[in-house]
């Protein structure tokens, strides 16, 4: 009798699945350094940016990780396509992705404004928008998270 790997799929999914949650988690710990760098008025632009760079990297890692999921995990694809609350998920997860866009281009303005003037200041205004965004990212995570827990249970 020839010995398969009956218990590949299993694996696969759990694997895809530790994966997921440590880039999300990674992702939440970056956002929080963004926001704890953007406290004071002696801000590095350069780390600030660097960070934010990253926490680009995880989100992308993010999809294909999910995807992978969706495509390779134990559920299968028709448990996620007649699931509203992945698709809210998923909405949600692209709504902290547009509302990213805002610091994202700051920063890297921000970066090389005080690479080509170590004094630079950016407008208290433009900060406050910043770190506006941040703070709505924050709290997009909360309904990300309860429509991932929704998601899973699922009867579909």
């Amino acid at each position: 009798m020839q010995r398969g790997c009956e218990g590949c799929p299993v694996m696969t999914d759990l694997l895809l699945a530790i994966a997921h949650h440590i880039l999300v988690f990674g992702l939440v710990a970056m956002l929080a350094v963004e926001r704890v760098l953007l406290r004071g008025s002696n801000i590095d632009f350069h780390r600030l940016a660097r960070v934010d760079t990253g926490y680009g990297a995880l989100a992308g890692l993010i999809l294909v990780v999910g995807a992978c999921r969706v495509l390779f995990g134990g559920k299968g694809w028709e448990f996620y396509d007649g699931n509203p609350y992945f698709w809210a998920k998923v909405a949600t997860f692209i709504l902290i992705g547009i509302v990213s866009i805002v610091p994202t281009v700051r920063y890297q303005a921000w970066a090389r404004l005080q690479k080509r003037y170590p004094a630079f200041t950016p407008p208290d205004k433009e900060v406050a928008r910043v770190r506006t965004a941040t703070g709505v990212q924050a709290l997009l995570l909360v309904p990300l998270l309860v429509f991932a827990a929704m998601m899973a249970r699922w009867p579909g």
